[in-house]
């Protein structure tokens, strides 16, 4: 399962600053002329604050670096992009079928398709690939885990056998984490042999749109167009990222027009104040990150059952987002992010009442102080902790809002009765099916339940509705999560991102589940 290093909260301190050796086998060279100059037509140049983790496919699990990753690299499957409700598409594989108990699924492999290396895509790098992506053991391997064998028809079709029943491993192989596929020959020229000596850092060998080009780590990245790739020719031929330490930066630069555009990083304060100039355009998407209320069972103040629900009826979920996060979020009134399962199964249980803050003013929560925490690298869970501490204090609970530094928030919350009472966090399921949300962060061997809470039943019924796919035993599970109040989904983030005014194909390049991700090739630039 996830681990709680991928997050939304935080974007790591950048790449080593080594670039490895070249080799005959590579899809593309690291350093090598792209042909284009900094203003080119051909150029689109986008910015990356703060650095990202190695764009390496079967490690990369922050977010940002997926730009350059599905740039370069494809699965079997795909989501369609531009649309909120989530539906399965081909990539590399044409056609797919599953068996009734979701154990064996077979895949048509399309044809005419070959690595940047001109290495044929046949049916032998897809157990190739699954096979690196359980080498480098990464936070993404937990998507193969399951795989027990790959087996081949020919060159064009395989079937994946899993080792017990899995409904959600065809969304596994679709999500923007899922495996890619990856040239064998590659692979026999450059194993797996640890991070320090990692090839696949700074070099691609995949069947994407674009190849790597000029990689300095922590400093600049370059995709540049593959020639000879199967499907629609991209609408930029290079794409260029630079890094910069922070938004008043890019803001800067995006004003002056020396960056294209900005994908995601902007809170609701900066999204507004960059949308609002003349040379640039505002997009907002719908997406599956939910910013959710966690509780600490072990909290002084909050674990009794009455209390804790008073506390939640209590609070203005809606408002709380409107003043939180602006144009960048909306309010829900659903518990597992919303398409993930249908509305009417999804509903929060515990209802407003107002006057309950008062009351319990009052009465339970008369002494001591509701804490809040937040990492301080979250914009977010700053302004949603700082509001709703506000709106507590003004209804007579003593509240605060404190802030962890880098490393120090997931350690807070595991002191039990010390840590802070209430969190918030800002995740998103990996793929679009419920078990990758309700698993994750409703059972406490998930990875981000991040207080530990633990409602009885709640285990047994995803496990079950993991091998029957049975939308109402995860209505259950919304149900019993609502009915506890150990969480809250106090809201629906939106993907943002700026552009220059007139770039084309922004809104149709949006993944529905993961922010911060545009299916690049489909931009287009001004008047084409």
């Amino acid at each position: 399962m996830p681990q709680r290093s991928r997050t939304t909260i935080s974007l790591s301190a950048g790449l080593a600053a080594l670039v490895l050796g070249l080799s005959a086998c590579s899809g593309s060279t690291p350093g090598a002329d792209t042909g284009t100059t900094a203003d080119g037509e051909d150029t689109l140049r986008l910015a990356f604050l703060g650095g990202i983790s190695t764009p390496d496919p079967d490690s990369a699990y922050d977010g940002y670096e997926l730009n350059l990753v599905n740039s370069a690299y494809e699965g079997l499957l795909d989501y369609r992009p531009g649309q909120a409700e989530p539906e399965l598409v081909g990539r590399l594989a044409s056609e797919w079928t599953a068996s009734d108990d979701n154990t064996e699924f077979t895949f048509t492999l399309r044809e005419g398709v070959t690595f940047h290396d001109g290495t044929p895509f046949t049916a032998d790098a897809v157990k190739a690939s699954f096979d690196r992506r359980l080498a480098v053991d990464a936070g993404p391997a937990y998507m193969v885990k399951g795989v027990e064998s790959v087996t081949s028809s020919g060159e064009n079709e395989v079937t994946v056998r899993l080792s017990s029943p899995n409904a959600s491993f065809l969304d596994l192989l679709a999500s923007p984490f899922g495996p890619k596929m990856i040239s064998p020959a590659a692979l026999k020229e450059h194993p797996w042999t640890g991070e320090e000596d990692n090839w696949f850092a700074t070099n691609d060998a995949g069947t994407g749109p674009y190849s790597y080009s000029a990689f300095e780590p922590g400093v600049s990245y370059g995709l540049k167009e593959y020639a000879d790739y199967w499907g629609e020719e991209p609408g930029y031929a290079n794409v260029d990222f630079a890094v910069a330490s922070n938004l008043s930066t890019v803001q800067l630069q995006l004003e002056k027009g020396e960056v294209d555009g900005l994908i995601g990083y902007t809170d609701s304060a900066s999204y507004a104040s960059l949308e609002s100039k003349e040379n640039l355009t505002g997009y907002t998407f719908p997406s599956m990150q939910t910013p959710t209320l966690f509780v600490n069972p072990k909290s002084p103040e909050l674990s009794d059952d009455a209390t804790r629900k008073a506390f939640m009826a209590g609070i203005d979920f809606p408002s709380l987002a409107q003043k939180a996060l602006g144009d960048t979020g909306a309010p829900t009134t659903q518990v597992f992010p919303e398409n993930l399962i249908p509305a009417e199964l999804n509903q929060q249980k515990i209802q407003p009442v107002p006057g309950a803050l008062p009351d319990l003013a009052e009465g339970k929560l008369s002494s001591g102080t509701i804490s809040c925490g937040y990492p301080e690298s979250s914009a977010s869970g700053q302004a949603l902790c700082d509001n709703l501490t506000a709106g507590l204090n003004e209804a007579g609970v003593k509240a605060e809002s404190t802030g962890y530094a880098s490393g120090t928030f997931f350690p807070a919350l595991e002191k039990g009765a010390d840590g802070p009472d209430i969190t918030f966090f800002s995740g998103f399921p990996d793929t679009a099916h419920p078990d990758a949300w309700g698993t994750v962060f409703y059972t406490p061997d998930g990875g981000l339940d991040l207080f530990g809470a633990e409602v009885p039943g709640v285990a047994q019924l995803l496990a079950e509705a993991a091998e029957t796919d049975d939308e109402k035993l995860y209505g259950e599970v919304a149900a019993k999560v609502s009915e506890s109040a150990y969480w809250y989904s106090a809201a629906k983030s939106l993907g943002t991102a700026v552009f220059q005014s007139g770039i084309g194909g922004v809104e149709k390049s949006y993944n529905p589940v993961i922010t911060g991700y545009l299916q690049l090739q489909l931009l287009t630039p001004a008047g084409s």
